[in-house]
C-alpha cells in the first residue's frame, strides 16, 4: 500500500522540514475559536462579534466552525496574526460561564450588554475549542477519548437516532486497545526506536471545527515523527456494537487507501519500513491485534452481542481479562474497570480536559539514583565500585 521508497523519502523530509513558525508567516491571519459557556440552558446564542471592536478581524464562515447549542456558543474568527486584542461581543453578559479557546480558559469582562474578550497573540490556528475529548497520554502513545453528548450533536449526528451503541462501544474499544498496546510493549518500542507515536481515537458526535467523523468508529494508527505521515484504519462498528470493515487511509505519504472486511489482516508499516503491528477484524466482528511475526491479542466482546457491554481481551495462553467503561459526561467522569482494577480519570465536563493527575511527583533527592547508574554495563559498575 505504501512504498518503501516513500516511507524513506518522508523520513529524510523529517530531518530537513522548515521549522512550523517560518511556514506559517505566509499568512498574516489565523483563526480562533472561542467557545463562550452557557450558564444555565439559554435557548438563544449568548455572545455575538462587535466588528468595531477589531476592524482587521474577520468572522469566519466555514461550514461547523461555528456551533450553537444548549450548553455553547461557538464563535469563529480571522484574527491579526502576534496581535494581543480584546475582542468585543454582545450579548446577555450573565449568560457566559467561561470563554475558551483550545481547551484552557482565557480573561474575560463583562458589560452591561455583552463581554470584552482578552485574546493572547496567535501564532498559529487555534481551532479545537469545539472538541470534548479527554488525553490520556503514555509512554509511546496517547488514547484520545470523544464524549458523546446529545446536547452538543452536530454534523452527521445533528439528527435521527443518536449513536448510543456505537459510542459505548468505541469507549470499550479504545480502552482494550490501550491494553493491548500496554501488554505488547508497543508504546515503549515506538519511543525506543523513534517510531512516533500510537493515537487510540474514536469519533466526534458535535463536529468540530469541521470534523465530520462518520459513520462510528475507532482507530490506533501511528503517527510518524515530524507528522511524515501515518496509515490510518478506520475501523467501522454497527448498530450492534461490532465491528464491520476497516477503512485505511494514507495522509502525508504517497500511497493508497484500501478497504479491509472482516478476516483481512491490515499491518501498521513505520518509518523504517518494516511492520510494526497488525489489525484484524474476525468474522465475528471481535478484533485481533499482534505483532506481525510474534504475539498478538484477541478483543471479543464480554457478553452475546457487541462490545458496548464489555470485552474480554486474551494474550497468547494468558488468562482473560474482562473491560467495561463508563463515562459520566455530566460531572466528567471516565471509569475503566480491568477485572478488579477500577480506573477513575476526572475530566473537565465543558472542555473534555484531564483534571486527574497523570504522572507522580518527582523523588526526592536523597532516593534519586542517576539513570546512567542503571544502565551502566556490570563492567563500568565494577569500575565505579573500585574507584570509591
Amino acid at each position: 500500500m505504501v512504498s518503501r521508497a516513500a516511507i524513506v523519502l518522508a523520513a529524510a523530509l523529517c530531518g530537513i522540514a522548515a521549522p512550523a513558525a517560518a511556514q506559517g508567516e505566509a499568512s498574516d491571519r489565523v483563526t480562533a475559536v472561542l467557545k463562550f459557556v452557557k450558564r444555565g440552558a439559554p435557548g438563544q446564542p449568548v455572545a455575538r462579534f462587535d466588528p468595531v471592536s477589531c476592524p482587521a478581524c474577520t468572522p469566519v464562515t466555514t461550514p461547523l466552525y461555528n456551533a450553537e447549542n444548549a450548553r455553547e456558543t461557538v464563535i469563529a474568527i480571522a484574527v491579526p496574526r502576534r496581535r494581543s486584542l480584546e475582542l468585543r461581543f454582545a450579548g446577555p453578559a450573565d449568560a457566559v460561564r467561561r470563554v475558551v479557546l483550545e481547551s484552557d480558559d482565557i480573561p474575560f469582562r463583562r458589560e452591561h450588554d455583552g463581554i470584552v474578550v482578552q485574546l493572547p497573540p496567535l501564532t498559529r490556528d487555534m481551532e479545537t475549542a469545539a472538541e470534548v475529548a479527554t488525553h490520556i497520554v503514555e509512554s509511546g502513545m496517547v488514547l484520545r477519548f470523544e464524549h458523546a453528548d446529545p446536547a452538543r450533536r452536530a454534523g452527521a449526528y445533528a439528527t435521527g437516532r443518536f449513536p448510543d451503541t456505537e459510542r459505548r462501544a468505541a469507549n470499550v474499544l479504545e480502552f482494550a486497545q490501550r491494553e493491548v498496546i500496554r501488554t505488547l510493549g508497543l508504546g515503549e518500542e515506538a519511543e525506543r526506536r523513534d517510531l512516533g507515536r500510537i493515537q487510540v481515537m474514536g469519533f466526534d458526535t458535535n463536529a468540530p471545527h469541521g470534523h465530520v467523523d462518520a459513520p462510528p468508529h475507532i482507530h490506533m494508527h501511528l503517527r510518524w515523527p515530524c507528522n511524515t505521515g501515518t496509515q490510518i484504519g478506520h475501523y467501522y462498528l454497527g448498530t450492534d456494537g461490532l465491528l464491520r470493515y476497516n477503512q485505511v487511509g494514507v495522509k502525508g505519504i504517497p500511497g493508497n487507501g484500501r478497504r479491509f472486511e472482516r478476516g483481512e489482516t491490515f499491518t501498521t508499516i513505520g518509518p523504517d519500513g518494516r511492520g510494526f503491528y497488525f489489525h484484524r477484524i474476525t468474522p465475528e466482528g471481535w478484533l485481533e491485534i499482534g505483532r506481525p511475526q510474534g504475539r498478538s491479542c484477541l478483543i471479543r466482546p464480554a457478553q452475546n452481542g457487541g462490545f458496548d457491554d464489555g470485552a474480554m481481551i486474551r494474550c497468547g495462553s494468558n488468562r482473560p481479562r474482562r473491560l467495561t467503561v463508563q463515562d459520566d459526561v455530566a460531572n466528567g467522569v471516565i471509569t475503566a474497570t480491568t477485572d478488579e482494577i477500577v480506573e477513575t480519570f476526572r475530566y473537565d465536563p465543558d472542555t473534555g480536559q484531564l483534571t486527574s493527575p497523570d504522572s507522580p511527583p518527582p523523588m526526592t533527592a536523597s532516593n534519586f539514583v542517576p539513570e546512567d547508574v542503571w544502565s551502566a554495563t556490570t563492567e563500568e559498575l565494577d569500575v565505579m565500585s573500585s574507584n570509591r
